[in-house]
């Protein structure tokens, strides 16, 4: 992988500069770079994509594995040079210059289930993630490097400051885990903020059993979307459930739920108790 001087170099060289509204932090830390490969497990036999690589931090590890790997960077000019260092060194490797929430996952390896890896962009985390869950179908795991305070957020359980409508919906379809931080200093240009490596394992059911998802998931979303309201309050708006708080009340107290709860206080499984009773 490239030093933080070589990169300077080669940003001389191309007339380069990282794009700060593409959240372009590139990995500098060779002893973070090896960690995230070994966790990675990458096998001769996997389909690999990797997600924003940049000048290729991790790619070119990954395409020495003789995984069939294909690398979707956005950046125009950070393609053109990823391709002049690695495009043709590796009959493995396919580099992809388009924006991942427009690129089909189903179509790169059909039949075959991927492995994602990447150091995923601060300013559009969450819409990669759930772009990921939504083509879970054809994924296999998900390792990704997002910044501390979204690994929180994913992680999050009932109580706790940061858990909200995106914890449920990444914990319904997916097991989290956390796995260790990574320095902002591991990165140029320097970060603000810490990140975190997490895996994100695809579930083969649902974490709970709920009769309709877009139900649940609006429930979810209402509640959440006014945090600081009871449940009753939050629910009974028009543009959630549009219910009476008479007939909601016994709703919830059919369901077991306390309808003086506050959103952060319920589990998933509380949430689908709801949808189902619904």
């Amino acid at each position: 992988m490239l030093t933080k001087s070589e990169l300077l170099k080669i940003f001389k060289e191309y007339g380069f500069r990282p794009l700060k509204r593409f959240g372009e932090n590139y990995l500098i830390d060779g002893n973070i770079k090896d960690k995230i490969i070994r966790e990675a497990c990458i096998e001769k036999s996997d389909v690999v994509l990797e997600i924003g690589p940049g000048l290729g931090a991790l790619t070119i590890d990954l395409a020495k594995s003789g995984a069939r790997v294909f690398a979707v960077e956005k950046d125009k000019k950070a393609f053109e040079i990823l391709n002049d260092l690695a495009g043709g060194e590796f009959s493995n490797l396919e580099l992809i210059n388009k924006d991942i929430l427009r690129s089909g996952l189903s179509d790169l390896a059909p039949g075959e289930k991927i492995k994602v890896i990447g150091n995923l962009p601060y300013y559009i985390t969450t819409p990669i993630i759930e772009y990921l869950i939504e083509n879970r179908t054809v994924i296999r795991s998900v390792l990704v490097v997002v910044q501390k305070e979204v690994a929180r957020r994913l992680l999050a359980g009932p109580g706790d400051d940061d858990y909200s409508s995106l914890s449920c919906f990444v914990q319904y379809y997916t097991k989290p885990t956390y796995i260790y931080t990574v320095k902002r200093t591991s990165f140029y240009p320097t970060p603000d903020v810490d990140s975190s490596l997490i895996r994100l394992d695809i579930l083969a059911k649902p974490s709970v059993i709920v009769k309709d998802e877009q139900v649940l998931f609006k429930i979810v979303r209402g509640a959440f979307n006014q945090k600081r309201k009871t449940l009753i309050n939050s629910l009974s708006r028009e543009e959630v459930l549009d219910i009476q708080k008479e007939e909601l009340t016994n709703i919830l107290k059919r369901a077991g739920i306390n309808p003086a709860s506050r959103p952060e206080s319920l589990s998933l499984s509380e949430f689908a108790a709801i949808a189902n009773r619904l």
